[in-house]
């Protein structure tokens, strides 16, 4: 994806999940990181996005490693939907069944 549009993407990816919702955030623990998101061009039509949450309270990091492991993977997996999202929006219809049969 073009630098350009990766910080749209990425607004798009998030709408609506869990990591843009603070009472979801309290709720499981997530408010105690605080995500830190960088955009780095790679070249023209790529963009290598970097996402760390990083503890907002001393120890947290340690304590709630798998949270924080937990918060990562949530993230990459609202851009992997997105990217999906995108591309089927994108395909042309298929002709006939949408499943073939091996008869």
């Amino acid at each position: 994806m073009a630098f350009e549009e990766v910080q749209d993407f990425v607004r798009d990816a998030l709408r609506g999940t869990s990591l843009r919702d603070p009472f979801a955030q309290i709720l499981g623990g997530y408010a105690l990181f605080k995500p830190q998101l960088r955009f780095v061009r790679v070249d023209e039509t790529h963009t290598r996005v970097e996402f760390d949450a990083l503890g907002r309270v001393g120890g947290a990091e340690a304590l709630l490693y798998t949270r924080r492991l937990g918060e990562i993977d949530r993230f990459f997996v609202a851009l992997q939907d997105e990217l999906d999202r995108r591309e089927q929006r994108h395909r042309p219809p298929t002709e006939g069944r949408a499943i073939e049969g091996h008869d």
